[in-house]
């Protein structure tokens, strides 16, 4: 009973020394997790009396619990419904934006990129490897209007070749520019080296805490030995970042040391044990030892950018979706009054057929134009409907299946306005303004720093292995010793046996092979991986500024041609007007009022692309000189909270009457 007492007073003096240490490191640890992942949805999912590890329980206690992390919200936001009145869905671009920011299901990924990435930092500081981050960004849909679409390759089917065709030549051209690489890594597949082991930050309690009952046998009339014991180890061990690590604990195990050997402790004391180890050539220092902190906080910025550049090519691909959705209609209002020109040429001709003065052929001929604008329309607004199922994709955590979407019409509440005049900044301003606002390049260039920390990592395994170790104890037995003298070191001077005494130590120990193969390939590798690394983050600044040159070559080309396609459809109105007079006074015949109505129809259409394929190459500059988040006013820590303002500086009342 005696030494279960002795026992028990050693664990509780223990615990109560470590509790409060473990309190405050774990309290450290509460509050490095993600701000950003707790922004977005924690105060909104979490009870009001729950704490940050998820049932409101003490520091210690949340030691041993999981962090936070808010349920994935399929709901969507209030702005979706606000913005539905009468079956319609009347939305500008910049709601259209900001209902993608909110809602799309590509962006909620990124947000828990970030809190991954936080996670990392926290794992690193307690001494863990990185685990790492993917660093993939996801497109949106093309669209009906994309490249290949119906609308830029058909402006129209009635069969006519018009000379105006040519004016939409580069919006491929424009389409090209807007393919980004999906995995931002330039890492490779292949992992960098761990490097030399690190020291486990975090503060250990290791322990044994027992009862032993111990009954011998033996032959009467011997009567048997019944022995009851109670034993207690208890051990703190703690590293740091100069790669020092300590270790404090006691025991009253009835075993003491004996250098090599052990002996049986009779006096059943608890002994106290302190340890220190630092290592002097591998693993010394916290350049070597704190690189997955950096390298972890590295990754942090990384989810950051990463994120802005999965908004960038949202926000790119919601305009290029709108503005299309916006061309579509426009097409439709084309193709509406081409098959209401050709149906008033059907009424006069068939009035012209009865009346004996116009061949019934020429109605026949009319009746086939009425037909071809009839499906032409019909293809129009199916391609229209097909677009607000795209966009409905991109706006609705849900898509088509969200209930504020069930049967909603998507009125676009902006049209498209070529100014009359454009001044473009100087090349070179262009391009410096990319190289630093894209977050793509930015990305990349932390990860060849983190590239060159782990090489650091790598070069440190290279040093041999030589650590300073001092130990203290405050009992000991070095008493009948076990050790062999080995001429010329002496054996360590006896005492009595059983005699207590103090015992301290101090010295090296070390590893030191004769072929250090292993560490040589993998510094050898992990520098040959920076250098194809620093290879592609050249070769990424080297395709942005081409990127840039292009966009803006083809802003301009753009431009051009939408003025050149305006003037094919001013003077393809000239021409039917004129061919219509010389029709009056019996100069001209019905087959060419047809040819003529068909030439401007295609023209129209061909007139809506070029303004279509403007504004997306304008759209494109805007992304490869990286400010499409400020040029639509996306706060990225806004956008990163999922915490958006909520007025809209858009149009979203429905259009008025003309």
């Amino acid at each position: 009973m005696r030494s279960t007492s002795r026992l028990f007073q050693l664990g509780f003096f223990l615990l109560c020394t470590t509790l409060p240490l473990t309190a405050v490191a774990q309290d450290y640890s509460e509050k490095h997790l993600s701000v950003a992942l707790q922004k977005t949805e924690e105060t909104k999912t979490r009870p009001a009396n729950q704490s940050a590890n998820g049932l409101g329980q003490p520091a210690f206690i949340g030691t041993f619990l999981s962090h936070f992390v808010p349920p994935l919200r399929l709901q969507n936001t209030d702005r979706l419904t606000s913005l539905v009145r009468q079956k319609n869905l009347y939305l500008s671009l910049h709601d259209a934006i900001l209902l993608a920011v909110e809602n799309n299901l590509d962006v909620e990924q990124q947000r828990y990129q970030i809190a991954m990435a936080d996670t990392d930092v926290l794992r690193a500081k307690g001494g863990g490897i990185n685990r790492g981050l993917p660093l993939t960004v996801l497109q949106s849909p093309v669209g009906i209007g994309g490249p290949g679409s119906p609308l830029l390759n058909s402006a129209a089917s009635t069969g006519a070749v018009s000379p105006t065709a040519s004016t939409v030549a580069n919006v491929f051209d424009v389409n090209q520019l807007t393919e980004a690489q999906t995995n931002l890594s330039i890492q490779g597949t292949t992992p960098f080296s761990a490097g030399p082991p690190l020291p486990g930050y975090d503060l250990t309690l290791l322990g044994q805490l027992a009862w032993v009952h111990l009954e011998s046998i033996a032959t009467p009339p011997v009567k048997p030995v019944v022995t009851n014991n109670a034993f207690g180890n208890l051990t703190l061990t703690q590293g740091y970042s100069t790669g020092t690590q300590f270790l404090i604990g006691s025991t009253n195990a009835s075993d003491i040391l004996n250098f090599f050997a052990s002996s049986p402790d009779p006096f059943r004391r608890p002994n106290v044990v302190g340890s220190i180890t630092q290592p002097l050539f591998r693993g010394r220092g916290t350049g070597v030892n704190r690189r997955f902190i950096r390298i972890a906080e590295n990754n942090l910025k990384v989810s950051r950018l990463v994120f802005r550049q999965q908004l960038t090519d949202l926000i790119f691909g919601v305009s290029r979706l709108y503005y299309d959705l916006v061309s579509l209609n426009e097409d439709v209002k084309v193709k509406q009054e081409t098959l209401a020109a050709a149906q008033h040429l059907y009424e006069d001709d068939k009035s012209q057929v009865e009346v004996g003065t116009l061949a019934p052929l020429e109605l026949t001929r009319v009746q086939a134009l009425v037909s071809a604008s009839e499906l032409d329309l019909t293809r129009a607004q199916g391609l229209v409907l097909q677009q607000e199922a795209v966009i409905k994709s991109v706006i609705s955590r849900t898509g088509t299946a969200a209930p504020a979407l069930f049967g909603v019409r998507i009125i676009p509440t902006e049209t498209i306005v070529v100014p009359a005049t454009e001044t473009y900044p100087p090349m070179q301003d262009l391009i410096a303004q990319g190289l630093a606002n894209r977050a793509d390049l930015a990305q990349a260039a932390i990860q060849v720093k983190n590239a060159e920390l782990s090489v650091k990592g790598s070069r440190n395994l290279l040093l041999p292995e030589i650590d300073l170790i001092g130990t203290a104890m405050t009992r000991g037995n070095i008493g009948g010793s076990t050790l062999i003298s080995v001429a010329p070191i002496p054996i360590p001077p006896s005492t009595p046996a059983g005699k207590q005494t103090h015992l301290y130590e101090a010295g090296l120990q070390f590893s030191l092979p004769f072929r250090n193969r292993i560490a040589q390939a993998d510094a050898a590798r992990d520098e040959i991986q920076l250098r194809q690394m620093q290879a592609r983050l050249q070769q990424l600044e080297n395709q942005a500024r081409d990127e840039i040159e292009n966009a803006a070559t083809a802003l301009q080309s753009a431009r051009s041609a939408y003025v050149a396609a305006g003037r094919s459809r001013q003077f393809q109105e000239q021409l039917l007007d004129a061919e219509r007079q010389k029709l009056s006074v019996g100069a001209s015949v019905n087959f060419f009022i047809v040819q003529d109505e068909g030439f401007l129809a295609q023209a129209r259409s061909t007139e809506v692309v070029a303004r279509s394929t403007y504004i997306k190459a304008r759209v494109s500059l805007e992304r490869a000189i990286g400010v499409l988040l400020e040029s639509h006013d996306i706060q990225l820590a806004d956008a990163i909270s999922n915490d958006l303002p909520g007025a809209s500086p858009g149009n979203t009342q429905p259009p008025r009457p003309e």
